[in-house]
């Protein structure tokens, strides 16, 4: 809660009384650095899963495009279409009696529905939702509990209890039964799994857009400027501006950076920061 407080020893926070917790050493100086969207202080010069809470870290600068980033949003895909495609038919067995004119009982008993649906079910949660525990269980052993970690657990318990209900129906009371036959939530558990792939695919995409978006503004401002020391001008890369250094912007280039304009006067097209496409009258600001 306060990073800013730091101690040689363990302890409690004398801000807010959390017990202070190891800090994670910063990466090397890389071209990306990968951080948590909800932990800042976790930082990694390579892409991964954020220790504390499990989330998908994210780059800390805008650069190029991100080959994880890609990777992610195809990964998410492929398991969103494949756990579509298998809860499909375990939601028409689960609820196909509730249909009188489907009638799927005379045609799949209902002792064989029940293994098929335990069939078609388990990839998807064990396989296409396997990050979810996995961030779950980081959360816990991490002491940081989370949304995730409450959807894991319901659809664990609900795997667990449809799994021993086709196995061992007999070991449940009569209270239990519907029908003669346990009930079971193989659906349930897999439709929240592919449910929740839906939005993490779609959160995904949204962030590449958005990325992209900004890359693209980016890619309007200057990469140089022309310098002015010492009587000489010289053109040197954007990047290596420093503060108090005087530019000259010729009529036509692309204000580099914000500052103040020491001579002249001339109008600015500001049209991609306030969207007006009129140009803007800029007089010297120094007198």
């Amino acid at each position: 809660m306060h990073p800013e407080v730091v101690s040689d020893k363990p302890g409690s926070c004398p801000k807010c009384g959390m017990t202070l917790e190891p800090m994670i050493p910063r990466p090397a100086e890389t071209e990306t650095i990968y951080t948590c969207p909800m932990h800042p202080e976790v930082e990694q010069d390579h892409p991964g899963q954020c220790p504390k809470c499990g989330m998908t870290l994210e780059p800390k600068t805008v650069g190029g495009v991100d080959e994880h980033e890609q990777h992610e949003i195809r990964s998410l895909s492929v398991k969103f279409w494949v756990g579509m495609g298998l809860t499909i038919p375990v939601l028409i067995l689960a609820m196909g009696k509730s249909i009188p004119t489907l009638n799927l009982q005379t045609l799949i008993p209902m002792a064989v529905s029940k293994w098929v649906e335990l069939i078609l079910s388990t990839p998807v949660i064990l396989w296409a939702g396997a990050m979810f525990f996995e961030r779950g269980w980081r959360s816990l052993v991490n002491r940081q509990l989370n949304i995730v970690h409450s959807d894991r657990d319901g659809r664990r318990c609900s795997l667990l209890y449809s799994v021993v209900g086709v196995v061992f129906p007999g070991i449940f009371p009569d209270s239990f039964k519907e029908g003669g036959e346990v009930a079971l939530y193989f659906e349930a558990a897999a439709s929240i799994t592919v449910l929740v792939l839906l939005g993490q695919m779609l959160e995904a995409k949204a962030r590449s857009q958005t990325g992209q978006a900004i890359r693209g503004l980016l890619g309007l401002a200057a990469k140089t400027a022309h310098r002015v020391r010492d009587g000489k001008e010289e053109e040197v890369p954007a990047d290596e501006i420093e503060k108090g250094d005087v530019l000259r912007v010729r009529p036509g280039e692309k204000v580099p950076i914000d500052g103040l304009i020491t001579e002249g006067k001339s109008t600015v097209d500001e049209s991609m920061i306030t969207v007006n496409q009129c140009r803007s009258r800029k007089p010297s600001t120094i007198p």
